[in-house]
């Protein structure tokens, strides 16, 4: 008789049941789901620490009702940007509106700026490119700025963005500092999944980060 994930191992007349591995996994695979898990994790404690603040014989107040909706948004987005990293695929290549980009982007940053306590505005610089943007540097931005915001100071951060023939440009102020959150990892560390996503997305997409006296740049080229 044998018993699913068990080697049956007899000893005289007894059988003991060792338990063994379901499957091999690989270490980025690994650290990949140690990511996850732990970022998970914060999101349950995010949940739990607003329910042990509020009143439990009262309904939650508007205040803790926002953070709440905020930290569930988060944690869905952390689940798709898994998901993707785990199967390997990337948002769809595809450009929009400038107007309806940047209106968007500002929506998705929402429960970012209740979380960290910062206005967060999204503005255009104009330049001489078509004002078209690709709707995968708005993924890459969503995760990225979850490592850029603890360095805002002043409780506002500005996102500015131009455009020409050659380039998209992308300026956050006043953050002087490239985020430790967006450099590589060393080998063997998890890390978290905003990271994780920053990372791969924007080898993908060839962004270049660089420090500068006005704020963090982002340039990603036109292909």
């Amino acid at each position: 008789m044998t018993f699913p994930g068990y080697y049956p191992r007899k000893f005289n007349r007894s059988i003991a049941l060792v338990p063994r591995k379901l499957w091999n996994m690989d270490k980025q695979s690994e650290l990949l789901m140690r990511s996850a898990l732990h970022d998970m994790a914060n999101v349950l404690a995010g949940v739990q620490g607003i329910l042990d603040l509020a009143d439990p014989d009262l309904p939650l107040s508007a205040r803790n009702r926002e953070r709440l909706t905020a930290v569930v948004e988060e944690g869905m987005a952390t689940l798709g940007r898994t998901r993707h990293l785990a199967m390997g695929t990337l948002p769809e290549p595809q450009l929009q509106d400038g107007a309806e980009w940047r209106a968007q982007l500002a929506d998705e940053l929402g429960p970012l700026s209740i979380l960290f306590r910062c206005r967060i505005e999204v503005t255009s610089g104009g330049g001489t490119g078509t004002d078209r943007w690709p709707v995968s540097l708005r993924s890459y931005l969503r995760a990225a700025i979850r490592h850029a915001l603890p360095y805002a100071q002043g409780g506002v951060l500005t996102i500015e963005g131009t455009a020409d023939a050659e380039a998209w440009r992308l300026c956050l102020r006043p953050v002087t500092v490239l985020p430790e959150g967006l450099l590589e990892l060393p080998e063997g560390k998890p890390g978290d999944i905003c990271g994780r996503w920053a990372r791969s997305l924007g080898e993908h997409l060839g962004l270049v980060l660089s420090c500068e006296d006005e704020g963090l740049t982002l340039r990603m080229p036109r292909t």
